[in-house]
């Protein structure tokens, strides 16, 4: 019967061991683009606010660098940010959208 209860145990101990260790898992995030118009680009992302800074961080990079690439299909080359908005998709989720106006 003892070694019942410690089997028990070690069950749980190796669940809440690999809950723990997935918990820490870098996820990815990749921006979408929204909008485009030749003078402007809006590259959303999705919520972020349970994400470490450094992944906010390299999320906003790629953000940024989206937007650049697709400012380069039109007639004005630099993307720069100028804006951003918090839009709710849901009663407990939402994306952030990062206008960038493209310039010459």
């Amino acid at each position: 019967m003892d070694r019942l209860k410690s089997r028990g145990w070690v069950r749980v101990i190796a669940v809440g061991a690999i809950s723990a260790a997935s918990a820490c898992v870098p996820i990815a995030i990749e921006p979408a683009v929204s909008s485009f118009n030749e003078a402007s680009v809006g590259v959303q992302l999705p919520d972020m606010s349970f994400v470490p800074p450094n992944q906010q961080a390299e999320a906003i990079a790629k953000a940024d660098a989206k937007a650049a690439e697709i400012c380069r299909r039109g007639p004005n080359r630099k993307a720069e940010f100028t804006s951003s908005r918090v839009i709710p998709t849901g009663q407990y989720t939402s994306v952030t959208e990062r206008l960038y106006l493209c310039l010459k």
